[in-house]
């Protein structure tokens, strides 16, 4: 029934990519070739994904002799049947043998067996262990490092003592995984708890440390504030003497700050021109000067 599906919907497709009955043979023969090539790098993808990424649902003892060589789509099914395990059991009768007849893959009953093990290849369907185009290798698939062992002894014999040392180390990692080039610590070290060596209080602050330009700029500020304070006291010391102004009692004491000086001109009809040749300093009888 899966075989037939497929074909019912490669047709499906095909038709929709036609679009209609009408077209001469060279039309047709590019719409079918068209369709052919995307399906053909569907199908190797979906080969390269099942044969290098592996999910983590897949990662349990139950898959491990299927990861790699049976198809990602496979496997999807397979789990999805594993959940029926709980209710079906080894008994037939809930579920049958419905995907192994349409899929060609274990049913739930069967998987029921391998639980606590590994589900064996042989169960599983030719069809869905065929992840290339090439026929080799698919009755017993093998893997060989022999080509590239040999390539690498012929690498070690070419480096120097230091690069064969880095070379056998990385070796020894992958050929002994649980073992590792780490010594323990001649001293026992105290991994809990901070350290108790006595500390002053520069080393204690988590103040950030100023840079040039800041030292540079607190080194003039102060300079100008201690320039400031010796001018105030300097000033303080030496107070200036008040100029004594006559007749200013005279005026409002709001506006005495404001008057520098007075002048009593001679009151003669023409005491304003007096009053200005005076302040402009051309002498109190100069008034006709500016009186023209």
């Amino acid at each position: 029934m899966y075989f037939k599906c497929k074909v019912e919907y490669a047709h499906w497709a095909l038709k929709r990519l036609l679009q209609h009955s009408l077209g001469d043979l060279c039309s047709v023969w590019e719409a079918m070739n068209s369709m052919i090539m995307l399906q053909h790098i569907e199908i190797k993808t979906s080969f390269e994904t099942g044969t290098h990424v592996v999910e983590h649902v897949f990662k349990v003892t139950l898959y491990k002799k299927l990861l790699g060589i049976v198809s990602r789509y496979a496997l999807n099914q397979i789990a999805t049947e594993f959940e029926h395990v709980c209710y079906a059991g080894i008994d037939s009768s809930h579920y049958g043998y419905v995907m192994r007849t349409t899929h060609g893959l274990p049913c739930a009953c069967e998987l029921a067996r391998y639980v606590v093990s590994s589900i064996p290849l042989g169960i599983i369907h030719m069809f869905w262990r065929r992840l290339s185009f090439s026929d080799q290798g698919l009755s017993k698939p093998e893997v060989s490092i022999t080509e590239e062992m040999e390539t690498i002894s012929k690498r070690f014999e070419e480096l120097d003592v230091c690069g064969k040392v880095t070379l056998k180390s990385k070796l020894q990692e992958i050929a002994y995984p649980d073992v590792n080039s780490m010594c323990a610590p001649p001293e026992k070290v105290k991994t809990k708890g901070a350290q108790k060596k006595p500390m002053t209080k520069h080393q204690r602050s988590i103040k950030r440390d100023l840079s040039y330009w800041e030292y540079v700029d607190a080194l003039h500020s102060m300079k100008n504030s201690n320039y400031s304070v010796k001018r105030s006291a300097s000033s303080s010391k030496q107070p200036k003497p008040g100029r004594t102004i006559p007749m200013l009692d005279h005026f409002h004491p709001c506006i005495h700050d404001s008057i520098e000086n007075i002048v009593n001109v001679k009151p003669n009809g023409n005491y304003g021109y007096h009053a200005i040749v005076a302040l402009l300093g051309m002498g109190e009888y100069s008034w006709s000067l500016v009186g023209i």
